[in-house]
């Protein structure tokens, strides 16, 4: 529904003025799509925490195998 776009748009920009203040500058453009392997939700977390995640956790952002997305969202969680 266009309430639905809206929200997600709205959401989207939120998240991305957060985003810009980590350190890996990174940008939100498909909320649903972006959140999949959990790097950008970790450094969102990271952000709104004040909180940096461990080193390990930080160097699987690099690698994009399923089993270190599911990681890194579990982690978010």
């Amino acid at each position: 529904t266009e309430q639905e776009a809206v929200q997600k748009r709205t959401f989207t920009k939120w998240i991305n003025s957060h985003l810009e203040k980590h350190k890996l500058r990174l940008e939100m453009n498909d909320l649903f799509e972006d959140i999949k392997d959990g790097v950008k939700l970790l450094a969102l977390l990271e952000v709104l925490s004040g909180q940096r995640l461990g080193r390990k956790v930080r160097c699987l952002w690099r690698t994009e195998q399923s089993i270190h997305a599911v990681f890194l969202y579990k982690a978010a969680l």
